[in-house]
């Protein structure tokens, strides 16, 4: 009986949650901006109430990071902390805030570039529901938040990358993205396989990354299981965005018994 009602009892929780994630909308998700050393940008940002009650808002920068194996997952950190952090460029207004039922609020910022910019700045811009500050609530308390990332790079960018540490294994082929530029890079990559004479067997698409400078990140690419014995071209297409592309052809053989192996650049 205990074990029903903690069940319900975190069910519930689970609901509200998923409710309170709803509350809120956020026009932009994200901001770009490619600078210049002494560059001032100014912006707006727009936040919506979609619910019938007063809500009562706070907003503060985080830092974030992206994590391996670079799916996207951050990890948050305070203001200041993170190596590429933007937090000392970034100043917004109204800090809080209070929203009428189905009403909407302005948020306006300025990014203030120093006079050299070398790498990617990054972080988020929060906007969480807070309690009624003339009033005392109890009970269960579910933080809402959402966010807006901002991305700072350089207009000069470098957006360089190679895939290395290519290797077989069951039925796939494994492949490193390695990051040598200077901003985050996040890669759209595609592949196919081609038979000798110019025939494509199949194609297919992987999981985007989120990569930092100096990182490596893994992409794994399914095999047909059923390739005939011969000579294959497998072409890796990473899309780096704004025109800008890194591909890679690799050699795979396959032997009578149907075993893959690599060529050898």
């Amino acid at each position: 009986m205990i074990f029903r009602i903690l069940l319900l009892f975190f069910c519930a929780l689970g609901t509200m949650s998923a409710q309170a994630h709803a509350q809120f909308l956020l026009e932009q998700a994200k901001v770009s901006l490619n600078v210049s050393g002494g560059n001032h940008r100014n912006g707006t940002l727009m936040i919506h109430n979609t619910t019938s009650e007063t809500a009562y808002m706070k907003v503060y920068w985080e830092d974030f990071e992206y994590k391996a194996p670079y799916d996207g997952t951050k990890n948050f950190l305070p203001a200041g902390t993170a190596a590429a952090s933007a937090g000392q460029w970034v100043t917004f207004s109204p800090q809080v805030f209070t929203m009428p039922a189905f009403g909407e609020q302005k948020i306006d910022y300025t990014v203030s570039v120093p006079s050299a910019i070398q790498e990617g700045h990054y972080g988020v811009l929060f906007f969480e529901r807070t309690g009624n500050p003339l009033k005392s609530e109890t009970g269960v308390n579910v933080v809402t938040r959402i966010g807006c990332l901002f991305f700072i790079e350089p207009e000069n960018k470098v957006k360089k990358a190679i895939l290395q540490d290519i290797a077989l294994k069951a039925n796939s082929l494994t492949v490193s993205f390695v990051n040598q530029g200077n901003v985050i890079l996040i890669p759209r990559t595609t592949y196919y396989m081609m038979q000798e004479g110019g025939l494509v067997l199949n194609r297919g698409e992987s999981k985007k990354l989120y990569v930092p400078p100096g990182v490596g990140a893994p992409i794994e690419i399914p095999l047909d299981k059923k390739l005939k014995a011969g000579r294959y071209n497998l072409v890796v297409n990473c899309d780096l965005e704004e025109g800008d592309v890194v591909v890679q052809e690799i050699g795979v053989t396959v032997d009578a018994s149907g075993q893959l192996t690599l060529e050898k650049n």
